[in-house]
């Protein structure tokens, strides 16, 4: 835990007192960093939740977003923002990457990010976004030492994935797919496992967002109590090809971080693919009576796999 004791901090909270928790935060900005070699889980956390900040040091998921948008109240939104910076500044250690999910630009965000600019998380996440020309905007906006996530929730934002990435600080691209079908006139109960414009829904984000070299991560499933059908869901989006998923508790985290782990087997064959390939002078490509084929590209993959698992 972050504080031992959280009544001061309540108390404040109740009387929404803003200028206390700047006091408590004392112009500190976040003391640690963590950068996850492997992104498997990202898990959201409310900025309006004391007892789930301070929990923030002692999560397994490798990404953490620290929501101030869909989820807290209006009314809360700049209590929220604070809070948020003061957990940050006073943890002593996170396992995780830090995100803050802030409200669109022209509803807030663009306040918002002038504030977290002195508080540098690893990364702004901007909802609501459309074209190219808003994720420039947020790149004028953002310190240069922070990065940028994008949340791909409208039909503007579908249509355009393959221009989105115009920058190197623009990371992971995260699936939000309730207001997608929302904005795009489509049913909420479409959203089943074996359901084919869902299937089309994610491939595409998957491959579009991969082709710019953005981390796709898949949709948060909302019934948070239901693991068996989200275990389902990360199975088939493991098969698709995405090693990412969005999480709203710890049970899901564990259940994504253990499913888009690579297994024992997977890291063996990348093993042996880096030996042999290495081991050829040539390094041209050769065919394996057990391995098939082996080029270069089949040799990068393989390698990257085994630095992002420290084998």
């Amino acid at each position: 835990m972050i504080f031992e004791n959280l009544e001061e901090i309540e108390e404040i909270v109740k009387r929404g007192d803003l200028d206390a928790i700047e006091r408590l935060r004392g112009g500190k900005s976040q003391s640690v960093r963590y950068e996850p070699p492997y992104i498997r889980s990202a898990l959201m956390l409310s900025g309006d939740r004391l007892r789930h900040l301070n929990r923030l040091d002692g999560l397994e998921a490798d990404v953490v977003v620290l929501n101030i948008e869909d989820g807290v109240a209006p009314s809360m939104k700049p209590m929220a923002l604070r809070l948020i910076a003061l957990f940050l500044a006073n943890a002593k250690s996170i396992n995780s990457r830090t995100v803050v999910r802030i409200n669109p630009l022209n509803e807030g965000g663009t306040e918002e990010i002038e504030y977290l600019n002195a508080i540098l998380p690893d990364a702004v996440r901007i909802p609501k976004v459309k074209s190219a020309d808003d994720v420039a905007k947020a790149l004028e906006l953002v310190d240069e030492r922070i990065k940028i996530d994008l949340s791909i929730e409208t039909k503007e934002a579908f249509e355009a994935l393959s221009t989105l990435r115009v920058d190197n600080r623009v990371e992971l691209f995260y699936l939000g797919i309730l207001d997608l079908l929302a904005s795009m006139g489509i049913p909420q109960r479409i959203l089943q496992l074996h359901n084919p414009t869902v299937h089309y829904i994610l491939s595409r984000f998957l491959l579009k967002s991969a082709a710019q070299g953005a981390l796709p991560v898949s949709f948060v499933f909302q019934e948070y109590t239901d693991n068996e059908a989200f275990e389902n869901w990360c199975l088939l989006e493991r098969k698709m090809g995405f090693h990412a998923k969005g999480c709203i508790s710890p049970a899901q985290v564990e259940i994504a971080n253990r499913l888009f782990s690579p297994e024992e087997e997977e890291l063996e064959w990348a093993r042996r693919v880096v030996e042999l390939f290495e081991s050829d002078p040539n390094r041209s490509g050769f065919a394996d009576e057990e391995l098939g084929f082996v080029d270069e590209p089949i040799y990068k993959g393989a390698k990257k796999l085994l630095e992002s698992f420290g084998k």
